[in-house]
């Protein structure tokens, strides 16, 4: 579900950041995908100088995107990492593309429309 009211202006200016055509389908894509979860609050944010797109289950802030010129940045974050369903093995067979950053978590590239939607599908399989 949407949220984020306050900072409504983000979403446009997460969108003007992105240049590539097929990234801003990527991001609308998940933006309305975004809309329907119930099993997450989502809105925009920032830490620091980073502006994301959180994915929050009560206080646990599971995922996250940033909005780079060619793809988003998704992270798998490790509230959802010590779950089985979203273990590191389990990420990185679907998505041999994700790399592990200095935090432990799990980073993909998206940066078409058919790997955001092959990644909410993986979400909510």
């Amino acid at each position: 579900m949407l949220g984020g009211a306050k900072n409504q202006g983000l979403y446009r200016e997460y969108y003007e950041v992105i240049q590539s055509s097929e990234a801003k389908q990527a991001y609308n894509y998940l933006i309305g995908w975004a809309a329907s979860l119930n099993s997450h609050d989502c809105f925009p944010s920032s830490h620091g100088v980073i502006k994301d797109f959180r994915f929050m289950r009560g206080n646990d802030w599971d995922f996250a995107f940033i909005p780079n010129q060619q793809w988003l940045l998704f992270y798998f974050r490790n509230p959802c990492l010590n779950s089985e369903k979203f273990s590191k093995a389990r990420v990185t067979e679907s998505f041999p593309n994700a790399t592990e950053n200095n935090a432990g978590e799990l980073t993909i590239r998206i940066s078409t429309l058919e790997m955001a939607a092959r990644f909410a599908e993986y979400i909510e399989s």
